[in-house]
């Protein structure tokens, strides 16, 4: 009876050990669900950024086939030689500030001061995004600025 008694324990002693991890693992197993689901949650409320593509990246390129040449990648400008004849580019990064969106792409359009026309190589389109560029690049203004400018009008293409 006393080996009875003995085993008895023994196994009650197991039995209550092995409930007692059996318990710690739910309850683990519980945290580590609740810990998933608030990183989810996190997750949904704060998606992560995607990067959005350049939306003047044709005028970066407009700029640099066109404009570079005689106005420099930073937009000084200075002097320029023009089949033996000395021109003066103006500065973009002060020039051009008071004008409407319209004026500069006129003139970006119909050239004049020294400037070609570049409306046979850019269309009406083009060259108002490149006036956007010359905004954001040289004249420190983002898309929605209130600059006093008409940046939505669109340039008209001589005929």
């Amino acid at each position: 009876m006393r080996v009875f008694k003995l085993t008895l324990a023994a196994l009650a002693l197991l039995y209550f050990a092995v409930a007692c991890n059996s318990g710690d693992t739910r309850n683990q197993q519980v945290a580590n669900n609740n810990a998933r689901a608030a990183a989810n949650a996190n997750a949904s409320a704060t998606p992560a950024p995607s990067a959005a593509p350049d939306e003047l990246a044709q005028a970066t390129d407009d700029f640099k086939n066109a404009c570079v040449k005689c106005h420099k990648a930073d937009g000084s400008g200075g002097s320029f030689d023009n089949d033996g004849k000395t021109v003066k580019v103006p500065d973009l990064r002060t020039h051009g500030r008071k004008d409407t969106d319209k004026e500069i792409a006129e003139q970006i359009s119909e050239g004049g001061d020294d400037m070609p026309p570049f409306k046979k190589k850019l269309d009406a389109t083009r060259i108002n995004n490149l006036v956007r560029y010359i905004r954001r690049e040289f004249h420190g203004q983002t898309q929605g600025a209130s600059t006093g400018n008409n940046n939505n009008a669109p340039a008209q293409p001589a005929h």
